[in-house]
């Protein structure tokens, strides 16, 4: 599955024009919506916007692009939902936001795109940032997508896979 693979490993097949960086964000979307009942790490993402980043990054391959120049090229990248991406919504894991989108793009996300990253979902955290386990966010808990009895732990635990006992 393309989503389990390393930045570096996708790098490689993406070169190689072997696999594209639409295909590999499509096997990461596929794997969110299929796991967001059970592990709820993302806040929200949107696909179209994520397929059009990847085909951005497909034309700059066939340009000539590599790691090289771009280190992060064609890696999908989930972000918390503290930082600012223009036109995605931006609550901070707190309702009290409401439906407030970005007017801008973060610094960095900013040097994530230059990088060649493709800047996908917003994942869920403690509610402003305020916590260690993921347990105080307004919407739900994260789960351990190994261990869904446990948490990921970590204050923004939609970045984390690794098992923390909560």
């Amino acid at each position: 599955m393309l989503n389990q693979l390393t930045i570096s490993e996708l790098q490689k097949h993406l070169v190689a024009r072997e696999v594209s960086a639409r295909q590999a964000v499509q096997s990461c979307l596929d794997q969110v919506s299929a796991s967001m009942d059970r592990v709820k790490a993302f806040l929200s993402y949107d696909e179209t916007d994520a397929l059009s980043a990847a085909d951005a990054v497909d034309k700059l391959i066939a340009g000539g692009a590599t790691p090289a120049t771009h280190p992060l090229l064609g890696a999908p990248i989930g972000v918390k939902d503290v930082l600012a991406v223009k036109g995605h919504p931006l609550n901070c894991s707190s309702k009290i936001l409401g439906n407030f989108k970005s007017p801008y793009d973060a610094t960095v996300i900013e040097k994530l795109r230059a990088a060649g990253a493709i800047v996908f979902g917003r994942l869920n955290m403690d509610e402003f940032a305020m916590g260690s386990s993921t347990e105080n966010s307004a919407f739900f808990t994260t789960r351990n997508p190994w261990d869904t009895s446990r948490i990921p732990g970590g204050s923004s635990g939609g970045f984390r896979g690794s098992s923390s006992s909560g």
